[in-house]
């Protein structure tokens, strides 16, 4: 062995070349005798430590030379953090509370041939504090060759990297080993027994990761014979795993520049085996082919599945069949649209951006972590890796010892999903198979029901003063109310504490011209994260905060000043209407005439017992209000007529006794109205609502007529009819001739307390009551959770009726 090749041996012998390099050229050391390659194994570091000193050495002598044959291996373009003005609405801010940082990072991009898009990560990041970014590009690279790793390890070290971001690559997972500085890894790994550098941090899963995926998805849905399509060797590990299962029944097709044209003939094979489930692990120009050729051939159509798993950050292009009703599933890597800890805007994020933005936000942490943002000693990467947990656009990041995600999340997107962005979730560290495969949950909800989401700080509160929502009493300054009640038992069962501050300009929040004003404005400028008291849940405000699922569901009502209760010198008479008292009264005069008649013709001559008109008229006079008389007839035809009078008297004095009773009690105004939209046709009451409140937006925005009528009346006919806030309405209705329209909770609140108020008709427009908080805030789920439960332990019905 020459001493090119006993160099070369060591070097690749000592661990800085890959794993499957080191297997195919490290046989000088195991034909060596017994006690070379004992010696060898102390020896070859030392070596190998020897020889890059003596070619540092040389280097320097060289200088233009070394320099100029770095160059040709690396071509670095350096790249300051501040873009072009046409990424303003991409602008993400890193830095931390304003703070002055006074070290650079540096931090390597790698634009290789593998990857052309991987720059783009200079386009998610604009004007961040203390990083700058460089381009690198490997420009021949062999892995046989001792001497390019040399070279590569000489150029990123006069480089002064602090990491690297981009796809896996042995070349750089030697050098940032040798340099001992992180390598971000936005790619598919190889296995974990195949990986040996100790520096990588993978926001990638390998392919033993999708493998297993796959494996659940299948058996979730009970699917046992599929057909798997692949072209690269993840897909050989996805069909092993298969394989492995006693129940499924496994055919691979494999998909090469031999057999694209073969492509149709293949799925008709299938097709005639009576295959019904397809998984493909392929590239997206080979799924794309494998799709048109299965569209084509009608495999779209039931009972034919789908399952397509993308192993990389290019998207499939889907757009053609998303209108194919399929049944059709994309497995992929976890892209969580609304975490509240992703700063890609929604029209922005796509895969790769956000692995990218992931990455970055990871190696901030990492050196935020130790000193203050100051950087990480070389050596404590490792160990600080170990510490990391933080939310990204790819779902929660926590990292082993060796560099892989404790949890791997993937996300499930069918063909309606690409549409309604909704999606499913699916996790490795889960037990049961029901728990890892979650298809109509996605992973924004499945975090938030898990763990303690509120931290350590208190919500910040912000409520709006309102009977019997919220209140404040005035011996203590204290908050009560229904509202106040219902946010202390979720608290309890939540376990979390709170501030409650009042809103500024007293209002629940409308959109103007400006932006949102009142409790929403508070929320949508993070300068609260709640909203509690009598907050409708309507489709506009659903659009710039979550809402809570409702705690009761009231309507809109009309109240009006009481009218004045009238003083009459014949008010004994209203308890009856004037047709029943006429009726008596012919009643009275006719039961007289046929008393006198009967006693004139009766067989009773006896001059005592003798009815004149006079005593006919005194005695019914006097059984009807029940008077004491003397005598009473004797003769039969006689006492059947003031038998029937009798009857008669019995139930009008009945009825007159009852509606007495409740006429003294309660006294029915007179008011004219049977309903809110007979305000649109009287010309008695001046009516309106609070300016830019709900129901004003509801009666501005309806297509009812009579509400049209009143919204027109209220905004343009008499503009002075709308007030400000809730008390005034209250105000000019005591002062009488003004209809107020409101919630009827409310009302109804005033009217318990009021009794110059009365309540018009019943409700109408009903809509929910929730809390709202920041919009895809981690907390909402557990909040509508506990609210529910409240509901169900009746815990809400005690609270309404305090």
């Amino acid at each position: 062995m020459g001493s090119y090749g006993l160099t070369r041996c060591r070097f690749e012998c000592s661990g800085l070349l890959p794993l499957q390099t080191r297997r195919r050229t490290c046989g000088c050391v195991t034909g060596m005798s017994e006690w070379v390659a004992a010696f060898g194994q102390h020896f070859v570091h030392i070596a190998a430590v020897l020889l890059l000193l003596t070619v540092a050495s040389f280097g320097g002598a060289r200088g233009n030379e070394t320099t100029s044959a770095a160059t040709s291996l690396w071509e670095t373009t350096e790249t300051t953090s501040k873009l072009d003005d046409s990424f303003d609405d991409t602008k993400l801010d890193l830095s931390q509370n304003g703070e002055v940082q006074h070290e650079m990072h540096l931090l390597g991009i790698i634009n290789s041939s593998l990857n052309p898009a991987a720059y783009h990560a200079q386009k998610i990041i604009r004007e961040i504090d203390n990083i700058s970014f460089t381009s690198v590009y490997l420009e021949d690279y062999s892995p046989d060759d001792v001497y390019s790793y040399k070279k590569a390890i000489k150029a990123l070290r006069g480089m002064g990297l602090d990491a690297v971001i981009g796809p896996y690559s042995w070349a750089y997972a030697v050098v940032t080993e040798n340099l001992r500085i992180p390598y971000f890894v936005t790619s598919l790994t190889p296995l974990a027994h195949e990986l040996s550098s100790s520096y990588l941090i993978q926001l990638f899963p390998n392919a033993e990761v999708f493998a297993n995926a796959t494996k659940d998805m299948l058996q979730y849905y009970d699917l046992n014979k599929v057909v798997v399509f692949y072209d690269t060797h993840p897909g050989e590990v996805i069909l092993e795993k298969l394989a492995q299962t006693s129940s499924m029944q496994a055919t691979s097709v494999l998909i090469n520049n031999r057999t694209l044209g073969n492509i149709r003939e293949k799925l008709i094979s299938v097709r005639n085996h009576y295959f019904t489930t397809f998984v493909t692990v392929l590239n997206p120009q080979h799924t794309r082919l494998v799709l048109d050729e299965a569209l084509s051939l009608s495999l779209f159509s039931t009972p034919h599945k789908w399952l397509l798993v993308n192993l990389g950050l290019r998207e499939y292009d889907l757009s053609r069949f998303v209108d194919s009703y399929a049944n059709v599933t994309v497995i992929r890597l976890m892209m969580d649209y609304n975490s509240m800890y992703c700063k890609l805007q929604h029209d922005y994020i796509n895969l790769r951006r956000a692995v990218f933005h992931d990455a970055i936000m990871l190696y901030r942490q990492m050196n935020g972590s130790v000193g203050g943002g100051q950087k990480t000693e070389k050596g404590k990467m490792r160990q600080t890796v170990r510490r990391l947990e933080m939310d990204g656009c790819t779902g929660h990041l926590d990292f082993s010892v060796q560099g892989q995600r404790q949890e791997s999340f993937l996300q499930l997107m069918t063909l309606e999903g690409y549409k309604t962005g909704e999606s499913g979730t699916w996790r490795s560290k889960q037990s049961e198979l029901k728990q890892r495969v979650e298809p109509s949950r996605s992973y924004s909800t499945v975090s938030r029901l898990e763990g303690n989401v509120f931290g350590n700080e208190p919500l910040r509160v912000t409520v709006m003063i309102e009977d019997p929502f919220v209140s404040k009493r005035t011996d203590s300054g204290d908050f009560e109310g229904f509202c106040i009640d219902i946010l202390e038992e979720v608290s309890r069962i939540l376990g979390f504490r709170y501030n409650i501050s009042k809103v500024p300009d007293g209002k629940y929040g409308s959109y103007k011209t400006h932006g949102w004003t009142g409790m929403i404005n508070e929320i949508v400028r993070s300068r609260a994260d709640l909203g509690v008291g009598a907050f409708q849940i309507t489709p506009e405000r659903a659009g710039a905060v979550d809402f809570t699922k409702p705690y009761i569901t009231k309507g809109t009502t009309v109240v009006v000043k009481r009218p004045e209760h009238r003083i009459w010198i014949f008010q004994f008479l209203l308890p009856l209407s004037n047709v029943v008292w006429s009726a008596i009264f012919i009643a009275f005069v006719s039961t007289s005439l046929m008393l006198f008649a009967v006693s004139r013709v009766n067989s009773d001559r006896q001059a005592k017992y003798a009815h004149n008109l006079r005593e006919s008229f005194w005695y019914i006079w006097g059984t009807l209000l029940r008077g004491s008389l003397s005598g009473s007839p004797h003769a039969i035809s006689s006492r059947i007529v003031s038998s029937a009078w009798w009857f008669f008297c019995l139930i009008v004095s009945s009825i007159y006794t009852a509606n007495l009773a409740a006429f003294l009690t309660i006294t029915v105004g007179d008011v004219d109205m049977n309903s809110a939209a007979d305000l649109a046709t009287q010309n008695i009451f001046d009516y309106g609502t609070v300016d830019g409140s709900q129901t004003a937006y509801f009666f501005e925005h309806t297509k009812m007529r009579h509400y049209a009528t009143m919204w027109a009346y209220m905004y343009s006919l008499s503009p002075n009819s709308m007030v400000r806030n809730v008390d005034k309405g209250f105000a000019r209705v005591n002062q009488g001739g003004y209809a107020f329209i409101w919630d009827s909770p409310v009302i109804r609140h005033k009217i318990s307390n009021d009794c110059m108020l009365m309540e018009i008709g019943t409700p109408f427009d009903l809509k929910g009551y929730g809390f709202a908080y920041t919009k895809n805030a981690p907390y909402g789920e557990q909040l509508s959770m506990a609210i529910l439960q409240l509901q169900d332990e009746g815990i809400l019905y005690k609270l309404e009726r305090k």
